[in-house]
Parts: structure tokens; sequence; C-alpha cells
């Protein structure tokens, strides 16, 4: 797997953004943001179901039907089974948990996971 440079992230949660910015670049890539109508030029894509999760579950089909091969990895709270079931059916790669996410940004990268990381 070719480790990704351009990671995008549809979320409107700053402090999501600055720590998966950070995760990002510990590998020499950048977070580019985008909205829900956006098709980004990107290897990979962060898709944040907390809020406004119709939309974005919207985004999620039409970004899989422009980027066949992009990873599309969404993520929600711990309690929303169902809505991590609609969003692997929308075109997700995967959907995890939030205290998840930043290990599963590594995974993608090919880089070590701490031991003690969630997901």
């Amino acid at each position: 797997m070719t480790v990704p440079s351009r990671v995008a992230l549809l979320s409107d949660d700053l402090m999501f953004r600055s720590q998966l910015a950070t995760a990002v670049a510990s590998w020499g890539g950048t977070v580019l943001t985008a909205r829900a109508g956006d098709v980004p030029e990107a290897d990979a894509v962060f898709v944040d179901l907390n809020r406004e999760a119709e939309p974005r579950l919207g985004a999620i089909a039409r970004l899989r039907e422009a980027l066949p091969e992009t990873p599309i990895v969404a993520f929600c709270h711990h309690g929303e089974k169902l809505l991590r079931e609609r969003a692997m059916s929308s075109g997700a790669s995967s959907c995890v948990t939030n205290g998840a996410i930043q290990a599963t940004a590594l995974r993608l990268a090919g880089l070590p996971v701490p031991q003690d990381a969630p997901g």
C-alpha cells in the first residue's frame, strides 16, 4: 500500500482536525479540509459522522463513486452501531469509533501503532 500524502477530512471538529493533522504530519503528509459536496484530490478521506450524519453519508456515496480506489474512513460515537453500518453500505472502506481514528490513520500509513491505542 502507498502511504497517503494527502488526507482529506470532512469534519467541523477543530480539535480532531488538529490531532489528525499531527498524526498525518508524522509521516510527511498533509490534511486537506473538505466539505460534503467536495471531491478532494486525496489519497485517503476521513469523514466525521458525529454531526450532520445524513449529508455526510451522501458524501461518502458520491466520494466512493468518484474515487473508487481511495480509502474512505468514517468515524462516529461508540454507541452508533446503525450509523456505522449505514456508512459501510454507503461506500466507506471502514467505519471506526472516535477513539480509534488516530490509530486507523497510522495503520493506513503503514506506521507502527502504539499497543495501548484504541481500535
